[in-house]
């Protein structure tokens, strides 16, 4: 299943990467090198099935885009961490995040996480609701 991901990562080299991997397999992949360019992105239009996050970012960190809602616009994405940085996971449960993933990470498990992402969003799409079913 196709996903649309939002890869909040200032390392250029590092987005372009994940990006272009993510692209070949049949992914909306679009990155953004800061938390403000992630919500003006979402309140443009564009609603991603998952967020692949790193916490130390230009202006606001990705734990401040947490604690400000900034993605809410985008429907509230399931949202992973993406850092080389240690998180308790205490930490992940505060913020309600869906999980994390230690850089440097391998491009299967990154992909394994996004497929799986796009497969549940697909499958949420597909499920009638209770007044879908009435009719």
């Amino acid at each position: 299943m196709s996903a649309r991901v939002l890869f909040i990562e200032d390392d250029a080299g590092l987005a372009r990467v994940v990006t272009r991997h993510l692209r070949a397999r049949g992914h909306d992949a679009r990155s953004a090198g800061s938390a403000e360019d992630a919500v003006e992105m979402c309140r443009n239009g564009y609603r991603p099935t998952v967020v692949l996050l790193d916490i130390n970012l230009p202006g606001a960190s990705g734990w401040d885009l947490l604690r400000t809602g900034g993605l809410r616009v985008a429907g509230s994405p399931p949202v992973y961490i993406v850092s080389a940085t240690n998180v308790p996971a205490a930490r992940l449960r505060e913020f309600g995040v869906a999980g994390f993933l230690p850089k440097p990470f391998a491009i299967p498990t990154l992909m394994a996480v996004v497929e799986r992402c796009g497969a549940s969003a697909a499958d949420s799409a597909a499920t009638p609701t209770e007044d879908e079913d009435a009719l």
